[in-house]
């Protein structure tokens, strides 16, 4: 009944990951430095946190339903307006009101999939959505991209995004159950939030994930691009990283049943994630294949940990939770990309060495956090971290007294 929101969450990450093959070289070609290029990437999740943030306080307030319908619309219109642009200014400015729409939508699709209940499949099936976006949509771009030019490769994105815009409209019907809590102020939420070290823990790991996610979606179409590959080429690559994701995430289920197991793969995926990108600028290409494979299982074991955890959070707070997230996880590929071609530019460190010494020390605050809390499961720390129940909303006490 419920299987379209599957492809809702297809349709907003096809969004995001269908720019990776092209996007850099596009900018670049347009005469964008190295460090513009970091920013143009960057832009959309620096503004992305914006968005991520503003979706919580209007989630929990009103529901996800329009929130997630009007950002895949204004999406699917700005998609087709790059294919308009001709200079980097321009893409950073467009792709800036873009991060602020993509903040909107991705907190509005987990809450769409919790409305219909949590299981450990529902989140291996997010993760595996994602994965699916990241196979396919590297190679619609890469391949127009290759075969006419990258403005065909955005009117390209923009047509396949309408069909998920209008699912969107379904949404409407889906219980409202991010918002239907009582009342508590943001600052009672943020506080609640804090209080959780397993919350506080998964927005280190998503830092660290996604700045060096961000990194190999910034610096490997360069890389590749230096080493006489076409964009069909480097979309490939990108897919690839998908399909070892993808392979992951079904057998996720399996790996993670048990007590606090999710743990134990967020660790696991964190090493191998981290390792595989150390490694990406020394390799030749086969070797390079089978590493962008290997971050693709390590990102597979991370992401679902991560969704489960947040998902643990109480109904009342699930807005303000999923908006927090996904603003580390945006402040990922925001602030380590553009910081590693920076360090790149002006004292010639390779950006994967910055991006895995920031991962590293994410994943070790991440660590001591969970560590020092000496609790042992996400349900826990919710009723220790939650204290007395919130109040009521003011007209719901009303009708109880009445």
């Amino acid at each position: 009944m419920y299987r379209f929101i599957y492809f809702l969450i297809f349709a907003a990450f096809l969004d995001t990951h269908a720019q990776m093959p092209v996007l850099s070289p596009w900018a670049a070609s347009l005469g964008a430095s190295p460090f513009m290029v970091g920013l143009i990437i960057g832009s959309y999740s620096l503004f992305n946190i914006t968005g991520n943030l503003w979706a919580g306080l209007i989630i929990d307030r009103k529901g996800f339903q329009k929130p997630l319908a009007l950002s895949l619309l204004g999406i699917t219109l700005i998609i087709f307006f790059y294919s308009l642009l001709s200079t980097p200014g321009q893409i950073f400015i467009l792709r800036s009101l873009h991060g602020i729409l993509g903040g909107l939508l991705i907190p509005s699709t987990l809450c769409a999939l919790n409305s219909t209940g949590q299981s450990n499949r529902s989140f291996s099936m997010f993760g595996i959505c994602i994965g699916l976006a990241a196979l396919a949509g590297p190679l619609l771009t890469g391949g127009l991209a290759g075969l006419f030019n990258y403005q065909v490769a955005y009117l390209g994105l923009g047509l396949a995004l309408l069909p998920g815009t209008i699912l969107s409209l379904k949404t409407q019907k889906l219980p409202p159950v991010c918002n239907s809590s009582p009342f508590l102020s943001p600052r009672e939420k943020f506080k609640i939030l804090a209080g959780n070290p397993f919350l506080i823990a998964s927005f280190y790991f998503a830092l660290g994930l996604m700045g060096g996610t961000g990194t190999m979606m910034l610096f490997l179409p360069l890389h590749l691009e230096s080493l006489g590959f076409s964009p069909a080429i480097t979309g490939l690559f990108f897919s690839l990283f998908a399909l070892g994701a993808i392979l992951t995430l079904i057998f996720w289920p399996i790996l993670s049943s048990g007590k606090s197991r999710e743990i134990i793969l967020i660790y696991c995926g964190l090493f191998i994630a981290f390792f595989s990108l150390l490694l990406f600028p020394f390799l030749p290409v086969f070797p390079l294949i089978l590493t962008v494979i290997t971050y693709g299982v390590g990102f597979g074991l991370v992401f679902p940990g991560l969704i489960k955890i947040i998902s643990s959070s109480p109904d009342y707070q699930k807005g303000i939770t999923t908006g927090v997230f996904f603003a580390f996880y945006s402040a990922g590929v925001a602030g380590i990309p553009p910081l590693a071609a920076l360090i790149w530019d002006y004292w010639n460190l390779l950006p994967s060495f910055t991006a895995f010494f920031l991962g590293m020390a994410a994943f070790s605050k991440g660590y001591l956090t969970l560590k020092n809390a000496k609790i042992s499961d996400p349900q826990t720390a919710v009723k220790s971290s939650s204290g007395t129940a919130p109040r009521q909303h003011p007209y719901q006490q009303k009708d109880q007294h009445q």
